[in-house]
């Protein structure tokens, strides 16, 4: 089998890992994919995963005449309605709020309008009912399971294995248009994820910023320092590219060997784009230890936080956004016309530490774990939305949530447990903002939230009313994907009603 040299280019790397994929003994599991563009203009979307099922029953609250039917539900859970921060949705007859930790965003929203609510979406093979669902005809597998549904999430096909996911079925369609850049269409500033993961595309791993004396693409050639260590034993660089290219019968080997030396490739490329470096490719240094940036990211993000307790926290989210914004920035020097990143932030599994429970607060369901991460989330998107306005990118970038599932309406006394249907943001100068977005038809803009309701499933658990696949089809055309692109990247799209994207985005 051919093998990769450590210097060829992206093309040629993707030429080959395609041929070794469609070799007999992995099957026949690639698809053609569709060659979106050319494009002229730069777009990039950030998915922002909250791992462990945000509440969000606490993030969008219904106000007015709607109040009642949500307070009753929640009950110790319930978000007082003078602390609710109110949204200017334009929605005749109906009122919301947002959860009071997330001041930034409510700005946005009433004065930017350049963020939506994507209202009580989530994982569905077809729309169902809730007489289907309590016939338990034609539903998604394993419902209220994390992992279970984290996949579905990010594969956007529930009812098949999950070789990819949508993120890399839309990196598949579009990557010609970078062109032969050696960086992939797809970045991760948390580890790796099926949603970006493609037939073709694979995607490129970096770390959350740390702050000045830490580089965000971590220098992988180690041992090239060493090439003249001794004269008597070879070059520990040297061999260890050697091994790389070392002919294999085996092809997950073979196959090891190249994405290692395409590593290795992407690696050199990104740190030479991002960093002043030295003559042996380290990032050069200032007196203070501060790395020397080509693309300084200016204001700096806030990386830490008072929390609900009055402690200094790390916000590791608005770290990973400050990579994604440095990635952004050198985009031209990169040769990228469209880029997808991933970041996330953990902790939502708030069955039992919802709230602060403590005597000496008034409003102890303001204070503990939940508030404390929507704080975060506030801060972190807040400023990276700003941070496009004041780059003028604001139009080309778009942000946008997803998580495992919504939690039930009802409180188990210490918090809430798994649900279905949840709500979510996009954000971005793009973004039709400003309103809420939900089911199909007129009034259905967000749920009647209330226990026994029409899309009650038990507990207050919602009922989706938008698929993911119409959310992540509205993102995917908004970055080219053709009409039939959709059909390749969301397979069961034609079954809704929206088959052609929402309108929350130009």
């Amino acid at each position: 089998m051919k093998k990769i040299d450590l210097h060829m280019d992206r093309r040629g790397f993707v030429k080959a890992i395609a041929t070794a994929a469609a070799a007999p003994m992995l099957g026949s599991i690639m698809q053609a994919a569709h060659a979106a563009g050319p494009f002229s203009d730069y777009r990039a979307m950030v998915c922002v995963f909250l791992f462990g099922g945000n509440d969000s029953q606490n993030m969008i609250i219904p106000l007015g005449s709607e109040y009642a039917g949500y307070a009753a539900g929640r009950g110790n859970l319930a978000i007082p309605a003078a602390n609710a921060l109110p949204l200017n949705a334009n929605i005749s007859g109906r009122s919301f709020g947002l959860h009071p930790s997330m001041t930034g965003l409510a700005n946005i929203f009433n004065t930017d309008r350049k963020l939506a609510v994507l209202s009580n979406v989530g994982v569905l093979l077809q729309p169902t009912t809730l007489t289907a669902y309590q016939a338990r005809s034609n539903l998604p597998p394993q419902l209220f399971s994390h992992s279970d549904m984290q996949t579905h999430w990010q594969s956007g096909r529930p009812d098949y294995p999950a070789l990819n996911g949508w993120g890399g079925r839309l990196a598949d369609t579009v990557e010609a248009a970078n062109g032969n850049s050696q960086v992939s269409v797809s970045i991760s500033v948390a580890g790796q994820n099926l949603l970006q993961k493609g037939d073709r595309v694979v995607s490129y791993t970096v770390s959350g910023w740390g702050g000045p004396k830490n580089t965000i693409s971590k220098r992988l050639r180690a041992y090239r320092d060493w090439d003249n260590y001794s004269a008597s034993r070879p070059a520990p660089q040297s061999a260890f590219e050697t091994q790389l290219n070392i002919a294999r019968s085996n092809i997950l080997e073979d196959q090891w060997g190249d994405m290692a030396a395409r590593a290795l490739g992407s690696g050199d490329f990104v740190n030479g784009v991002l960093y002043n470096l030295d003559a042996t490719g380290n990032p050069l240094k200032d007196a203070a230890g501060n790395i020397s940036e080509k693309f300084a990211v200016s204001p700096a993000p806030p990386t830490t936080y008072t929390d609900s307790s009055g402690n200094l926290q790390s916000n590791r989210l608005a770290g990973q956004l400050r990579s994604v914004a440095n990635m952004i920035a050198a985009r031209d020097s990169l040769g990228v016309k469209r880029q997808i990143f991933f970041v996330s932030i953990g902790g939502f599994d708030t069955h039992g530490d919802q709230f602060k429970n403590s005597n000496n607060t008034t409003t102890p369901i303001l204070s503990g774990a939940h508030a404390d991460l929507l704080k975060q989330i506030d801060d972190a998107l807040s400023w990276f939305y700003n941070w496009t306005k004041a780059q003028n990118i604001a139009n080309n970038v778009t942000t946008f949530t997803m998580s495992d599932f919504g939690r039930t309406l009802s409180s188990n006394g210490a918090g809430s447990d798994h649900g279905w249907g949840g709500h979510h943001f996009a954000l971005g100068g793009a973004v039709n903002g400003g309103t809420l977005y939900g089911g199909p038809g007129a009034g259905q803009e967000f749920p009647t939230v209330v226990i026994g309701g029409s899309t009650d499933v038990g507990q207050g658990r919602l009922l989706p009313t938008t698929s993911v696949d119409e959310y992540g089809a509205t993102l995917a055309k908004w970055m080219g994907a053709s009409a039939s692109d959709l059909t390749t990247i969301f397979p069961n799209l034609g079954r809704f009603a929206r088959s052609g994207g929402m309108s929350f985005l130009t």
